[in-house]
């Protein structure tokens, strides 16, 4: 497996409040990614985001010799996550009422283990086809279940960028999971919504598919939504099978 991760400030932004992790040889846990997309006044963001990610690795490295499955650890680094980010949002007023959306993905044998809280997604493409394998946890999309609206009313709505779940706002946060097969060939795609708010399914598959090193992909995707407005930071993990 090769993967790539990369983060940009996109147009519109004074800070970037994104942030994502790629195990590297000898981590604590082998193909371990992360994206985290983090809200609060001021840096608070970004200190959601960063703070999450280092909680969920620490919970990670305390735990991986105890034997436990990797739905488990993953579900115990999330919560370890929202106990952390949780802890600093009451600690100060600059903190108040952060959080940060978090997709963690973690590639075993033939199977992708995935879990997610927010907006933040996860795509799998196999044979040239892109197909997001997570479902946000926002209020459009809250709407499509009730088929109130469509997809893609969903991707135009006014306030498809207020999410109904996030690590950190509660004392306790929910997660869902998702259990895929992945094959040779196969691409995982761990994004904020900087980039999927920005390019349809479609313009990121297209990009997927062409003849490009994996660091070229993850550029093209970036500029990309720049070049649609950059209206948010930009956060990908591109991981290829």
């Amino acid at each position: 497996m090769k993967a790539v991760g990369i983060t940009d400030i996109g147009r519109c932004r004074k800070n970037n409040e994104d942030a994502y992790y790629v195990a590297e040889e000898g981590a604590p846990m082998e193909h371990l990614y992360l994206v985290a997309d983090g809200m609060g006044g001021c840096n608070a963001g970004e200190v959601a985001s960063s703070g999450a990610i280092r909680a969920f690795l620490r919970y990670v490295e305390e735990h991986r010799e105890e034997g436990m499955e990797i739905p488990d650890l993953i579900a115990g680094g999330f919560q370890a996550a929202n106990q952390d980010v949780f802890r600093q949002s009451n600690s100060a007023s600059e903190f108040a009422e952060m959080g940060t959306t978090m997709v963690a993905a973690v590639i075993k044998e033939d199977r992708v283990y995935i879990a997610y809280v927010g907006d933040s997604r996860a795509y799998l493409m196999r044979q040239g086809s892109l197909e997001a394998v997570t479902t946000d946890h926002s209020y459009v999309m809250e709407l499509v279940k009730m088929g109130t609206i469509t997809k893609e009313e969903a991707a135009k709505h006014p306030k498809r960028n207020i999410i109904t779940r996030a690590v950190g706002i509660k004392d306790t946060v929910e997660i869902d999971t998702v259990l895929e097969d992945v094959q040779a060939g196969d691409m995982l795609l761990l994004c904020t919504d900087g980039l999927s708010g920005m390019l349809r399914d479609e313009e990121m598959e297209a990009v997927l598919r062409a003849e490009l090193p994996l660091e070229k992909k993850a550029q093209k995707l970036v500029a990309l939504a720049n070049e649609h407005g950059g209206y948010d930071n930009i956060s990908l993990v591109l991981i290829e099978i």
